[in-house]
This record gives C-alpha cells, structure tokens and sequence, in this order.
C-alpha cells in the first residue's frame, strides 16, 4: 500500500472522488498519478491532461525524470501546480 493510500483512509468521511494525486517535495520534485494523457513538455511548462481535468505544472529546468502509463515524476524548480 502506498503513502498516498494511507492517506486517503484519513479522507473516509470526505465525499470526494480522488482521480489524480500530486506531492511536491520541496519544489524540487513533483510526482504525478492519474495521467490520462501528456499535452506538452517543455523545460518552463508541462500539462497532462487528467480524467475532466488539466494539471499544469510550471517553473524552470523541467524535465522528466520517470514516466509510466499514468505516473510522472518530474524534478525542477517547481514554481507552480495548477488544475483546472
């Protein structure tokens, strides 16, 4: 089980869909689960398109340091995470 699992089992009595999980360890790393779909890398700006939903992730020196099916890790300094 997974850190992330653990602590969705704090969120029991929160009526929430979780379709995407994001942690940003110290704005140097950003690790990405629930990727649908990559919109565009580039080292000041990266999207990936979600399930209804599009997280972009800004900053400088982005790059990818692991990518799967639905998983990303990216390392830079991360200014900014957004989902819209």
């Amino acid at each position: 089980m997974s850190m992330l699992d653990e602590v969705e089992k704090f969120l029991t009595d929160i009526d929430i869909s979780i379709n995407y999980r994001t942690i940003n360890l110290g704005g140097k790393l950003i690790y990405i689960e629930g990727i649908k779909n990559i919109v565009s890398l580039e080292s000041e700006e990266m999207q990936f398109q979600l399930n209804k939903q599009l997280l972009k992730v800004t900053g400088k020196n982005l790059k990818v340091k692991y990518l799967d099916k639905s998983t990303c890790v990216l390392e830079g300094e991360i200014k900014n995470v957004e989902v819209k």
